[in-house]
């Protein structure tokens, strides 16, 4: 009976000392780390654009590998202005609150006495010191200033950082607002490649400059806890719990996304998001709304394994490949600058409407990749990948409504304004956008949606003979009527982007956005660096003229960029990661008008309008720059303040 026992004592010996081995191997947690290779910003998707939003969403690429995954985090932006500037609600609002002294009034948009000097220590009360390289910048430590949660013992002080894990390596972050109280956050990761999307409420309370280290009731669901046993925080990426999408209806049987997802970019007419890649010629199609537990349509792969390199048709194919690939050394970026977002207003042009409101959503839904189609191919002569995208903005009744946006509201109906999007999106590799028009197709009389039950005139569950039967059977593809309706990428053309002569294949292209209006896109040529300007307005025929129109030249390896406006002009934000800069290009007269110095490495740019603020991301030093942009301000085009000390690869 020895030799039982024994044996098992050996095996849970064995089984103890591999689970040791396997904790020493899970690395360094990034829990508490706060900020580190800010890849991709975001402000509260739930807040208005003309609203002060608290809450700044970080996403850390860990682009050493210096912890086990990347994360996400929130930066309490009422915190951190509150931290070091005299009376921030007057400052920034024009507003005054009542908890500003006579003193601080008179300055508002000056510096607290509390605010450490150069090099001093710093702690929770006191989080604030002047920064060593430019003492005219404040930079605050970043894990003082991220939302915390929990109280366990009571004292009204936050226990611990809020933060949720996922893969290295992300390269995007997009936000949209299901309701005022609940958003969706989501994020492109490379190390495993997927759309990682979380859930995002609470936090709505105003900030209380009376107990600034109050925990915040802020929450992010994304299933974490179920699938990772070493880290309760980590995002599920399998299981019922899964907030991870890789596979086209969530079905492992269809291919899986490419190896490298670039950017997000989410519709302001639908309840859909686009994904490129930017090695792969594939743009993927989220349903942001997806009835949770619908019948799935049929297998939408390519069975043959070939990209698809004509446009969509009523079949849903997927050509991603899973082929792995050399990563862009640029790719952890942020795309919640890709569009303009501001007034949808045709200037010069009768404008009957206002731009359509987004889709309600109904309950019990989730993201969900419904399409997948290469459309970064001309022919057979170019191809890689994609990158940055832009929605045009649409105004129902003006003169300014491109032809391909109008579709009728049911098969039988009249063509309406605005009735489908009409993105750009630009080749990395080459000087050419891409035209798309997601759409989902309007059954007629005597057609059925894949998936639907098929059911007679009065309710009952029919067969293809027309037979009653007992329960509903769902409509397969090759039905008699049966119709793919999921919404799916259509083709509208490409049109090229003229900017330096450079040999075909050797161009690059970064960011796109259009003005305002829709009349004009601004288009980031990476390399070599510039900014184009192409005519988008729409011309007597109701077609975009496409017309390239101008160029400046910018910093070598321009990536992001963000446009704003000060009531006046418009201008565009373009971060150069090389020489640590932002230029500021005013878009009236297609001239730079500053060059701001930030941290090293500036990529993902948000534009705050209701603060008149620029965030800007800084890879390379932890850290995110606060660049004024008011009119009406002393350090408008300055950097003013960081998220983070400037210590680079802080750990």
């Amino acid at each position: 009976m020895s030799r039982p026992k024994s044996a098992f004592a050996c095996a849970l010996a064995v089984l103890a000392a591999l689970s040791a081995c396997e904790r020493r191997n899970q690395g360094i947690s990034a829990e508490d780390a706060g900020i580190y290779f800010p890849a991709a910003l975001t402000l509260d998707p739930r807040v208005p654009e003309d609203d002060a939003a608290r809450w700044l969403f970080v996403a850390n690429a860990n682009s050493n590998l210096a912890y086990n995954a990347g994360s996400l985090v929130a930066v309490d932006l009422d915190r951190f202005f509150h931290a070091w500037m005299n009376c921030p609600q007057l400052c920034l609002h024009k507003v005054d609150d009542g908890t500003c002294s006579a003193a601080a009034k008179a300055d508002p948009c000056g510096i607290r006495e509390t605010v450490q000097d150069i090099g001093a220590p710093i702690d929770a009360e006191t989080p604030c010191r002047h920064a060593a390289f430019r003492p005219q910048v404040i930079e605050c430590e970043d894990t003082q200033v991220v939302a915390r949660i929990g109280d366990d013992d009571g004292d009204g002080v936050a226990d611990r950082p809020l933060s949720v894990r996922m893969g290295s390596f992300i390269t995007a972050l997009a936000g949209w607002s299901r309701n005022a109280k609940e958003a969706l956050l989501l994020a492109t990761v490379k190390a495993d490649p997927s759309v990682t999307w979380v859930e995002l409420s609470g936090g709505m309370k105003p900030f209380d400059p009376q107990r600034p280290l109050a925990p915040t009731d802020l929450k992010f669901e994304c299933g974490q806890g179920t699938t990772d046993l070493f880290d309760e925080g980590r995002c599920a990426r399998s299981g019922q719990d899964a907030h991870a999408l890789r596979y086209p209806f969530d079905d492992g049987d269809n291919r899986r996304i490419g190896p490298e997802p670039s950017n997000i970019l989410v519709s302001k007419l639908r309840n859909w998001a686009l994904v490129t890649f930017a090695t792969t010629p594939e743009v993927v199609l989220i349903d942001l709304a997806y009835p949770v537990g619908g019948q799935l349509p049929a297998n939408p792969d390519d069975t043959t394994g070939e990209p698809d390199t004509t446009s969509s048709t009523s079949d849903a194919t997927s050509s991603t490949s899973d082929a792995t690939s050399t990563t862009d050394a640029t790719s952890t970026t942020d795309a919640t600058s890709t569009t303009d977002a501001t007034s949808t207003t045709d200037a010069t042009s009768t404008t009957t409407g206002s731009a359509p409101e987004p889709e309600p959503v109904p309950p019990g839904t989730k993201p969900m990749i419904v399409d997948a189609r290469s459309v970064f191919l001309i022919g057979e002569s170019l191809g890689g990948g994609g990158w940055g995208m832009a929605e045009r903005p649409c105004v129902p009744g003006s003169s300014q409504v491109p032809n391909v946006t109008k579709v009728p509201t049911d098969a039988d109906g009249e063509p309406v304004d605005c009735g489908r999007p009409l993105i750009y999106s630009s080749f990395r590799t080459g000087l050419f956008f891409a035209r798309l028009t997601p759409d989902e197709a309007l059954p007629t009389a005597d057609q059925v949606c894949i998936g639907d039950p098929r059911l007679d005139d009065e309710g009952f569950p029919i067969d293809q003979e027309g037979e009653r039967i007992d329960a509903p059977e769902p409509v397969q593809a090759g039905e008699p009527g049966a119709l793919l309706c999921t919404p799916q990428v259509f083709s509208a053309g490409f049109t090229s982007a003229v900017g330096f002569t450079v040999p075909q294949g050797s161009g690059q292209m970064g960011d796109i956005a259009f003005s305002r209006d829709g009349r004009r896109l601004f288009a980031v040529q990476s390399s070599p660096g510039a900014l184009l300007f192409v005519d988008t307005s729409v011309d007597e025929r109701g077609e975009t003229r496409d017309e390239s129109a101008g160029l400046v030249e910018l910093c070598s390896g321009p990536s992001r960029m963000a446009l704003f406006e000060d009531g006046a002009n418009e201008y565009a934000a373009v971060s150069c990661p090389t020489p640590g800069e932002v230029f500021i290009i005013d878009l009236s007269g297609f001239r730079v008008v500053a060059n701001v110095a930030t941290g090293a490495g500036p990529h993902p740019i948000v534009v705050d309008r209701a603060r008149q603020l620029l965030y800007v991301g800084n890879t390379l030093d932890a850290t995110v720059s606060v660049i004024d942009i008011a009119r009406d301000r002393p350090t408008r085009f300055a950097e003013i303040a960081r998220v983070g000390l400037q210590t680079p690869y802080k750990r």
